[in-house]
């Protein structure tokens, strides 16, 4: 039977395929822009990284539809599992299924980074493009150069999604990084609904706060470095934002 490890080690291997292969495609992310977000980009702002099975790309509206052409690229290496277009969002998941019960998948958001709810949107913006930087992640032991938000964006994005690893990149993120000064005020220029940062900083704050957190942090990125003592540096850094 293949160990978790080595199906991680594998979907690793696969997702680091894929994004060299997008990055020929569109000259180094630039035809169209695409930036790299979700638990791949965390990479760009610590030393710690986690597995995940899936790999995120957020692009601007234009005239015409990017997540055409981006299917297009990737129809000899993926199939499409969800595809979807609105006036300003537009929304395309590709997945890749080898090896027994090894699944990946990548998904690219055009226009907006929506989130479980219909509060949780992100407006993918001239700005966001112009801030977002050219780094080297590590993906499978492998260097690839891609474009990732810059530190507030990528924080009020975490901050907007909330889900239990956001929570844990957090405060990872708040740990290494701290609170962006700009924080709110980026929020109310790139959020429909600004208000849901100061609301879901709250259950964040609470999750946090729980006993069971510390197991759970550490159990993600396999290390011992994360104490009581920091956790609570974290909480007070985040209580700034309520």
């Amino acid at each position: 039977m293949v160990k978790h490890a080595e199906i991680m080690n594998l979907r690793e291997l696969e997702i680091g395929r894929i994004i060299e292969h997008l990055s020929e495609q569109t000259d180094g992310f630039e035809k169209p822009k695409m930036v790299l977000i979700g638990g791949y980009a965390l990479r760009a702002f610590t030393s710690l990284s986690r597995y995940t099975r899936d790999c995120d790309f957020a692009l601007q509206k234009s005239e015409g539809w990017t997540i055409d052409q981006i299917q297009k690229m990737l129809a000899k290496e993926m199939s499409v599992e969800a595809f979807e277009k609105r006036d300003t969002y537009g929304f395309l998941r590709c997945i890749e299924l080898f090896k027994p019960n090894v699944k990946i998948s990548i998904d690219f958001m055009e226009g907006e980074v929506r989130g479980r709810s219909d509060e949780q949107i992100f407006c993918v913006t001239d700005k966001f493009l112009q801030k977002a930087k050219k780094v080297n992640i590590t993906i499978a032991d492998k260097a690839i150069e891609v474009y990732v938000p810059n530190y507030t964006d990528y924080l009020i994005l975490k901050l907007m999604s909330a889900r239990p690893s956001d929570i844990r990149d957090i405060a990872t993120l708040v740990w290494k990084n701290g609170v962006p000064a700009d924080l709110k005020g980026r929020a109310k220029k790139t959020l429909t609904n600004p208000e849901i940062i100061e609301n879901n900083t709250i259950t964040i704050a609470n999750d946090i706060s729980d006993k069971r957190f510390l197991d759970s942090w550490k159990g993600t990125f396999v290390t011992t470095e994360f104490t009581e003592k920091t956790k609570e540096e974290v909480l007070k850094k985040l209580k700034k934002l309520f």
